[in-house]
């Protein structure tokens, strides 16, 4: 068996930012001392802020590498990976669903480390999951290879990309601080897109809990090139170029567009709502031109 501390908190962006805050306080602090203190008092006042500012930035660092010590949290062994997720309710990755592996950097941790990605049945990929002492790359691979009797897979290429399912002539723009997204094209392209998102949801399998979602991409091609990636997720989660939610949300959402859409002038602008919970609610826009 092997298993190893994958940290929850303490990103290493948030210290570098608090690290930042603490550096900027001390030259604004030092800067006000030139000005405001009289002439014989700056030296001791100065060497008073030294201490001061070493003290807070060491907190912010050991406030961070709180987030290593704890027990484990993911085991590798005969069975499977198993791992708690933010509940604290294990959870697994049974050895007779896994096809494959590969170990790689992955711009979706939270630290920039090796991570392990198991290949599912289903098409499916597991998240990437950080490997930290003991759990080293060459040690994971080692492991899968001699007990699970796998070889590594080459990462399969999401950047691929020129790769896309549908091109339909639409304007994509979202803007999840209002949480609104905007859709721009004929009101036939329009309709064409939520009836890929109809078929996806309809389609699509739900992924096991810690797995990546299944997903359809779409190329947008009114005004410049994007792609709007459509996913069956088990929770909901919307960025700039990504709808991602559970299947009954997704054919809610499309039943409502096409609701929408159905008549009206050729140069009109429609809208529907979706709600997400009980306390979070997307606006969608259709600009029909």
């Amino acid at each position: 068996m092997l298993s190893w501390r994958v940290p929850t908190t303490g990103d290493p962006s948030l210290l570098r930012l608090a690290l930042a805050q603490v550096a900027l306080a001390s030259v604004v602090a030092a800067l006000i001392l030139f000005v405001a203190v009289p002439r014989e008092w700056l030296v001791p006042a100065l060497l008073g802020l030294i201490p001061l500012s070493v003290f807070m930035a060491y907190r912010r660092w050991r406030t961070y590498h709180m987030a290593f010590t704890g027990p484990d949290n993911v085991r590798l062994d005969e069975d499977g990976l198993f791992w708690n997720d933010s509940n604290g309710v294990e959870q697994s990755f049974r050895r007779f669903a896994v096809t494959g592996f590969h170990i790689s950097r992955d711009a979706d941790t939270l630290r920039p480390v090796p991570s392990l990605t198991l290949h599912l049945q289903g098409s499916f990929e597991s998240q990437p999951i950080e490997l930290h002492p003991p759990a080293t790359s060459d040690v994971v691979r080692r492991f899968l290879s001699d007990n699970w009797h796998l070889t590594e897979q080459p990462r399969s290429s999401d950047a691929g990309a020129l790769n896309y399912d549908s091109a339909i002539a639409i304007y994509s723009e979202c803007h999840d601080d209002y949480q609104e997204w905007h859709f721009e094209g004929s009101r036939d392209e329009l309709r064409r897109l939520f009836e890929v998102i109809e078929s996806a949801a309809r389609e699509l399998a739900l992924p096991p809990p810690g797995a990546k979602p299944l997903s359809r991409t779409i190329r947008c091609t009114r005004r410049e090139p994007q792609r709007l990636r459509i996913a069956v997720s088990r929770s909901p989660h919307l960025d700039d170029d990504t709808i991602a939610l559970p299947p009954d949300l997704l054919t809610n959402l499309s039943s409502r567009a096409l609701a929408a859409l159905s008549d009206g002038p050729d140069d009109s602008d429609a809208k529907t709502d979706l709600r997400l919970s009980a306390s979070s609610a997307w606006t969608f826009h259709f600009h029909i031109r």
